[in-house]
């Protein structure tokens, strides 16, 4: 764990219910964003590059989407636990 992170992703889970059943889309995923610095996601089409960012800022679609394990924190702050007026707080407009 750095002190220097502003943004840290662990263990990261989401998934989103289809009537197939529920489809896993981000599974495990952990970064570390220092104060500074710039991080770029790549992959190929469909690997969970947006469903991520999505997940990080909670903007996944409801109902289908779910956030099923891991912490976000924000600046010191477990954003996945807090409420969403907090979220939209933190978001801003």
């Amino acid at each position: 764990m750095n002190k220097d992170a502003i943004l840290r992703v662990e263990n990261l889970v989401t998934s989103f219910e289809t009537e197939a059943g529920r489809i896993r889309a981000v599974d495990d995923v952990g970064f570390e964003v220092n104060k500074g610095e710039v991080l770029g996601i790549v992959g190929e089409s469909g690997c969970g590059k947006s469903v991520t960012a999505l997940s990080i800022m909670r903007l996944l679609p409801k109902p289908s989407g779910h956030i099923d394990g891991g912490r976000i924190i924000f600046s010191g702050t477990d954003i996945a636990a807090l409420p969403a007026e907090k979220m939209h707080e933190i978001r801003g407009n």
